[in-house]
């Protein structure tokens, strides 16, 4: 793919090369001598690279500060360039040396017109000696995946082959990667297509240590032509969490390339405590994202990440057995390390070609109480106190405003899990671990339409199989109900409740309310102006939620007894943590209010 890209754009530079006024040829070949290339400074680069009859240098272009000189095969519009290397072997649609701050040459980078068979000969004669499988490279263009990656590394220098893209570096630097492909990669449609290693986030305990800044500049958008990545999303302005999904953007497609590209996971979450990385949950399989799952498939992937991470912790696992009541039958295997649990999940029937989720967690081993609370393997998970909970609540007396803080994000992607994730948010703030997947089949969610408020109801009665908590059903509006879900007395009494009131009563003792609410087509709440899709050089901060999705769940935080407004947030991700809005609004799209709280 690499090669007939280069190809293509080689037949493009010709064309525009036959209209040029000015016909040249120019041998890169002393930029491959690794003996003679670091001595050179940008006034000897101009000086060895030059042409009779022209007041400026016909060659060269200049970039940042004369610290990059430029080789094409059009480098100004009336001058065409016949560029080679190896004395004339080797076709170049473009080079380029980069300078350090002293003005010392650092880094030569090229790009082979064809076959790249000649350079690989140039660096092994050059560098004096033999090429080794260099390292696949992390993310990148879809293409860009499976080419072969070449690295060579002598007292001369290094270099490093990919595809028909090349780089070396002077003696003690380091080559990360060849220079970026510049092209783009469409999928059918305008998608653009992209693909990350998420096996480097397994390099366990040093993932550990990870910081939120490390993980930006492992996954950084360099090479791709956009200013942010879209490899990645944090799911909370602080960056506490951050998630890589297939379809983080309308416009893209991401390849999640796990256990040496055996598998493409679905969604990776990554949470961060005290600036360090401190879980990773992996979606390798869901049926929100994938549908309907054959028991091969299934297989075949259990088995895949089962064998890496054996390979990963070298240790066997144990069977995890549940305990006591769940939400959905679960199975799975648990591995033990003295640094990292990691434990692999799923729901009983998915061997069977029945499959809801196939998950992995990994955790420091310090986490262990919490992962098998989630694993419901532990014993009984530990709620907050009630009366605990106002400690939550911030009052800003000046400004009337109240609201709950400490509700953890869950991002639900571009599934209809609202209501899956809305609750898993509110259960994690009681000090209830679950997961978005499993709550997903109890509330009978719908990847493509949620959930309606009867449904919502029924599901939410009957978490306190496992959690021992209580449902109640608060407002409905006048006229509504909720057929057998909900007793005449309780519709009743919902019809009659005030909003303002009951949201005021919850909110003072630290308790979120569940809010069900119809958005017109087309109505996500998000920012005016927002652009959905993603584009060279630009990548919007929030996804396009603009669908036909007509119910909706969020949850109310907070209130304004001043003004009037109602404080609530959305399961979409960092810019949906708080929002406000009028009561009168409020009350327009409410088609329900919860609220969950513990059994006393």
């Amino acid at each position: 793919m690499a090669v007939l890209a280069g190809a293509v754009l080689g037949c493009t530079a010709l064309a525009r090369a036959q209209e040029a006024e000015h016909q040249l040829k120019l041998d890169l070949s002393a930029l491959l001598d690794a003996t003679q290339v670091w001595t050179l400074t940008a006034e000897a680069l101009e000086t060895k690279y030059q042409a009779a009859g022209f007041r400026e240098n016909p060659f060269i272009r200049w970039a940042n500060g004369r610290t990059v000189a430029t080789f094409s095969q059009q480098p100004f519009s009336n001058v065409a360039v016949d560029l080679t290397a190896a004395e004339g072997k080797v076709v170049l649609d473009e080079a380029a040396l980069v300078f350090d701050s002293a003005g010392k040459a650092r880094r030569v980078e090229l790009r082979v017109q064809g076959s790249p068979l000649g350079l690989e000969t140039l660096f092994t004669q050059k560098l004096g000696t033999e090429p080794k499988p260099g390292p696949r490279p992390l993310l990148g263009w879809k293409p860009q995946a499976g080419v072969k990656t070449l690295a060579w590394s002598s007292a001369q220098g290094r270099a490093v082959l990919q595809g028909n893209v090349a780089a070396m570096e002077g003696p003690g630097d380091t080559i990360l990667s060849p220079p970026p492909t510049e092209n783009l990669r469409s999928e059918p449609g305008g998608e653009l297509a992209f693909f990350v290693r998420v096996d480097e986030l397994f390099r366990v305990p040093e993932l550990w240590t990870l910081t939120q800044d490390a993980l930006e500049k492992s996954f950084s958008a360099a090479g791709v032509s956009v200013d942010k990545s879209p490899f990645y999303q944090w799911s909370t302005t602080t960056r506490d969490s951050v998630r890589l999904a297939r379809k983080l953007f309308s416009n893209t497609n991401t390849d999640l390339l796990m256990f040496g590209d055996a598998v493409n996971a679905e969604e990776v979450n990554l949470d961060f405590k005290e600036g360090r990385a401190a879980k990773l949950i992996v979606t390798l399989l869901s049926r929100g994202n994938s549908g309907a799952v054959s028991a091969e498939k299934f297989d075949a992937v259990f088995k895949a990440a089962g064998r890496a991470l054996g390979g990963v912790l070298g240790v066997r696992p144990q069977r995890s057995v549940p305990f006591g009541k769940a939400l959905i039958k679960t199975d799975g295997w648990l591995w033990t390390t003295p640094h990292t649990l990691a434990l692999l999940e799923f729901n009983a029937e998915a061997p069977k070609g029945d499959l809801e989720f196939l998950r992995l967690t990994l955790t420091p081993a310090s986490a262990r109480r919490e992962l098998l609370n989630v694993a419901g393997i532990g014993g009984n998970a530990t709620t907050r106190r009630l009366d605990s909970l106002v400690s939550s609540v911030k009052r800003d007396m000046a400004s009337g405003v109240v609201e709950i803080t400490g509700v953890p994000m869950r991002d639900q992607g571009d599934k209809g899990y609202c209501v899956a994730a809305s609750c898993e948010r509110l259960l994690r703030y009681l000090g209830v671990p679950c997961d978005m997947d499993e709550l997903a089949r109890l509330v009978a969610a719908d990847a493509e339409k949620g959930a309606s408020p009867v449904i919502m109801y029924e599901s939410l009665t009957k978490i306190d199989q496992r959690y021992n908590m209580r449902a109640k059903l608060l407002k409905i509006p006048q006229g509504y109900g909720l057929g057998d879900a909900a007793s005449r007395k309780e519709v009743e009494r919902a019809w009659k409740a005030d909003m303002g009131k009951l949201i005021q009563e919850h909110v003072n003792q630290g308790l979120p309310l569940l809010w069900c609410v119809v958005l017109a087509p087309g109505e996500t709440g998000l920012s005016p102006g927002s652009v959905p899709r993603v584009t060279p050089g630009s990548i919007p901060a929030v996804r396009d939620q603009s669908s036909a999705q007509v119910g909706h769940m969020r949850l109310i935080t907070g209130y304004n007894a001043k003004s009037g407004e109602i404080i609530y947030t959305d399961s979409w991700g960092a810019g949906h943590e708080r929002k406000v809005i009028s009561r009168a609004e409020a009350e327009q799209m409410t088609t329900a209010i919860f609220s969950m709280t513990p059994s006393r």
